[in-house]
């Protein structure tokens, strides 16, 4: 009877998890493009528009390491990044004009929350997962 308990409570965490994962992955937006990036080629979401940027990876559990968010900019600014609900280690490439300007990494939320939000100059920036 133990075990059956155990056995449910099990089922229930994983739907749950899996219903959390698929909801995230559902909300982001729908346009995506192929960048190159680092001499990696990533199939990006496109966050252009103040929400998209706002809402970003957040409450997202996984990520193929081939995928990230391309966010872009009305103009080049010093913008500034940190790890708000993120659940997956991050690298952050910051670009002006299509060149690097700055790269960051990002720690999981459970390990480490990031209390220091350095800006960089950047019109566009790339969040991929890195780890």
């Amino acid at each position: 009877m133990k075990l059956k308990y155990i056995l449910i409570c099990f089922v229930f965490i994983i739907m749950f998890f899996m219903a959390f994962w698929l909801t995230a992955i559902f909300r982001l937006p729908l346009e995506k493009r192929k960048v190159k990036v680092s001499d990696k080629e990533l199939i990006v979401w496109v966050a252009d528009t103040y929400d998209k940027r706002l809402q970003g990876l957040q409450n997202i559990i996984w990520m193929p390491k081939d995928r990230g968010m391309l966010f872009i900019f009305d103009s080049a600014d010093r913008y500034c990044f940190w790890n708000k609900n993120t659940l997956m280690h991050l690298k952050l490439i910051f670009m002006r004009q299509g060149t690097v300007t700055e790269e960051l990494e990002l720690a999981p939320i459970w390990k480490g929350k990031q209390t220091v939000c350095p800006r960089y100059e950047a019109d566009s920036v790339v969040e991929m997962v890195d780890k």
